[in-house]
């Protein structure tokens, strides 16, 4: 058996440059390997582990260091007491300390690192060359970074995340709340979907060597009309649409675009200008596209473009809409059964930190089934939805 290399913060030069050193000799494939183990401190052969593969049945026992065993894309690891291990892919290694739970994924050659509790500490060698991005945070917040050291703690139960940078700098990017005092001009059902709808911006910090930033949801930023709101956010938007490069890999500013154009959208949605928000809405999804299409921020935005369509008074809009919509309950619906099997596994293994985060999830598909419906004309349902997120919300 190879020699269990596990590298922390303030190991020495000749262990990190041992650790590359391997790195070379494993496949060039995007999968991941745990190539470090300690227990109490001290370098361990085996540890007992959580693991959750994706499509196969979770794992809850003895991990046995194995540096060649590889594991794929969507994988979550949990740590328990007294234990941490070492994980690389592509050259980017995550130490993951005890009591924590990270779900590792490569996305258009990118390894997004969501950490849903406990701490992680990240270090980043040449991203740039072996990929098109690194991001890690909890869903709510991120944290993008290339070629540095730095650590992310989730706070359990919570959408505060912590981040400090040990080396270099990273861009934290987080959503910010709108708030106009201007009545809304498109109510859109006595089901009161308009009364739940909320209108983000996104917020960039960025975190240089020996600083540390605590994210969190605060104060909304207030307009007093939708016009003085789309001003703002529609000379913003402009302004960096210009600038943004496709070509380049970093996807910071495309995630930035496809959320102000999103909200730019949702704003001439309220102000009752939905021919207006249909531009937008189509760039902000052209950004979604590039950076993650299967997430549920795109989802989002489509329902958003749905609405606008529906709305617009042109029938082939209103067909575009309806279309849009009845693919995004089928998407959706898959997606909702996978969420119900997982929330029975966490609950089953006490996991409370897991059931608190699918179950927010389950939350946000549900309402946006409830919106498909909605959209559809078919009020029985959206209103069954609707109930289940609000079960879901209070559980």
């Amino acid at each position: 058996m190879k020699k269990n290399v596990f590298v922390t913060g303030i190991c020495g030069r000749s262990a990190y440059l041992t650790i590359l050193v391997f790195l070379l000799s494993l496949s060039a494939n995007a999968q991941f390997q745990i190539v470090g183990m300690l227990y109490k401190g001290k370098p361990a052969e085996s540890v007992n582990l959580i693991i959750l593969v994706p499509n196969a049945s979770p794992f809850n026992g003895p991990v046995n260091f194995d540096p060649n065993k590889v594991y794929n894309s969507g994988t979550t690891f949990k740590t328990p007491d007294s234990t941490s291990i070492s994980i690389l892919c592509k050259g980017q290694k995550q130490i993951m300390r005890p009591n924590s739970t990270l779900t590792l994924t490569i996305e258009n050659n990118g390894i997004t690192a969501k950490i849903k509790r406990g701490s992680v500490q990240h270090f980043l060698h040449d991203v740039k060359e072996k990929l098109s991005f690194y991001k890690a945070g909890n869903g709510y917040t991120w944290a993008h970074a290339e070629g540095t050291i730095f650590e992310v703690e989730a706070y359990e139960k919570s959408k505060k995340m912590k981040f400090s940078t040990q080396e270099g700098t990273i861009a934290v990017i987080e959503e910010v709340p709108i708030k106009i005092i201007e009545k809304t001009k498109n109510p859109i059902d006595s089901i009161g979907k308009a009364d739940e709808r909320q209108l983000f911006s996104s917020k960039k910090t960025l975190v240089s060597a020996g600083e540390e930033y605590i994210s969190n949801i605060g104060q909304p930023i207030v307009y007093e009309t939708y016009e003085d709101a789309l001003k703002a956010i529609d000379n913003e938007s402009t302004k960096n649409d210009e600038a943004v490069d496709l070509d380049n890999r970093d996807p910071t500013q495309k995630e930035e675009l496809a959320d102000h154009y999103t909200l730019l959208g949702g704003l001439y949605l309220e102000n009752g200008q939905s021919d207006k928000a249909i531009e937008p809405l189509r760039k902000a999804l052209k950004y979604h596209q590039l950076t993650n299409p299967e997430g549920l921020l795109t989802t989002e935005t489509n329902l958003y473009l749905s609405e606008a369509l529906i709305h617009s008074g042109d029938i082939n809009g209103k067909i575009e809409g309806e279309g849009y919509a009845k693919e995004i309950i089928k998407t959706l619906e898959n997606k909702l059964y996978k969420k119900i099997d997982d929330l029975g596994y966490a609950t089953k293994n006490k996991d409370f930190d897991l059931v608190w985060d699918i179950k927010n999830k389950l939350v946000a598909i549900c309402k946006y089934l409830g919106w498909s419906y909605d959209l559809l004309e078919v009020p029985e349902t959206a209103k069954q939805y609707y109930d289940f997120a609000h079960e879901f919300s209070n559980d």
